[in-house]
């Protein structure tokens, strides 16, 4: 399929499904069409821009993506591996949180200091 029939079934841009493919996130075959080239990308992309978007929306990186996304289409990676994964994102996220919540109290006793005087 072209860019933009791509584009069109993951609700992703063409300009976010060429970053993808320079990161060699995405299948890509090159079609000619007389004495001009095109991309054509196979329907298991959409798959895989779904899993690059849920990914992110775990808080992985792109480039921790790459890192994943081949063994884990390609069934090599582990049950076991992909608890480990998990697990440190997990970790991760935990301390993410834990910062945001002192933030939180910090700005809460600035805003009662600043509002009494």
């Amino acid at each position: 399929m072209l860019i933009s029939e791509l584009a069109r079934k993951t609700g992703v841009s063409k300009d976010t499904i060429r970053h993808y493919q320079e990161l060699g996130l995405l299948t890509v075959n090159k079609q000619q069409a007389g004495s001009r080239f095109y991309n054509s990308f196979p329907k298991q992309n959409i798959d895989r821009i779904e899993t690059i978007i849920l990914g992110k929306s775990m808080g992985f990186s792109l480039r921790e993506i790459a890192s994943l996304l081949d063994a884990y289409f390609s069934g090599k990676l582990s049950a076991e591996q992909q608890i480990e994964i998990f697990e440190e994102k997990l970790a991760i996220i935990e301390q993410r949180i834990k910062d945001l919540k002192k933030t939180r109290a910090y700005i809460t006793e600035k805003l009662v200091i600043l509002r009494s005087r």
